[in-house]
């Protein structure tokens, strides 16, 4: 089995907003990117592949063209919780609670929302799941770069204080390939762009 794990197109966000599980608009050229996506995952796209997606519109408007509109939710992949600072400007939260968050971003739970060990956990729990029970040969997944280094570092076993040396740009593909039979993960490949 061939899972494609890929982020959103870029947002529009000229205000620097905190944008965790907020909704915001994608940049205005975002079709751009589908046009590639689709090309480069042409082959993932003739097969009876199994698409899921996270919640928000960012990830569901590249599920619904890749899958032609046939694609499973999931909350689970979902980006990490903001709690209170969502849709504030980075500039306007309070700097001591940004300072302590920068310096353990794993531990740190901003108020009313969640770490990254929560982030991390249920996106395990997602991944873990689709690995034992999906049959399809391909899996696209369209999520957030939390999930996607959330996912690599259960993967390849290392602290998720090491998490962010991932780099994750929008509209990027990584393929793991998974042999059940073997209990056998493979990263082929991360954060492959046009």
């Amino acid at each position: 089995m061939d899972v494609y794990l890929v982020r959103h197109s870029a947002v529009y966000n000229p205000n620097k907003l905190c944008y965790g599980q907020s909704e915001i608009p994608l940049e205005e050229n975002f079709t751009q990117d589908f046009d590639w996506l689709e090309e480069e995952l042409a082959d993932v796209l003739k097969t009876n592949s199994i698409f899921y997606s996270s919640a928000l519109r960012r990830c569901t408007k590249l599920a619904s063209c890749l899958s032609k509109d046939n694609y499973i939710i999931d909350d689970r992949i979902k980006e990490l919780n903001f709690g209170d600072w969502e849709l504030k400007a980075w500039d306007n939260i309070n700097n001591k609670d940004l300072n302590n968050w920068m310096a353990d971003f794993v531990n740190f739970t901003v108020p009313n929302g969640e770490n990254f060990i929560t982030l991390s956990k249920r996106c395990i729990q997602f991944w873990e799941e689709i690995k034992e029970q999906t049959t399809s040969d391909n899996i696209v997944i369209v999520t957030h770069a939390g999930v996607i280094r959330s996912i690599l570092a259960s993967i390849l076993n290392f602290p998720l204080e090491k998490a962010f040396d991932l780099q994750i740009d929008y509209t990027s593909i990584t393929k793991i390939n998974y042999q059940k039979e073997y209990s056998k993960q493979t990263i082929q490949y991360i954060n492959r762009t046009r």
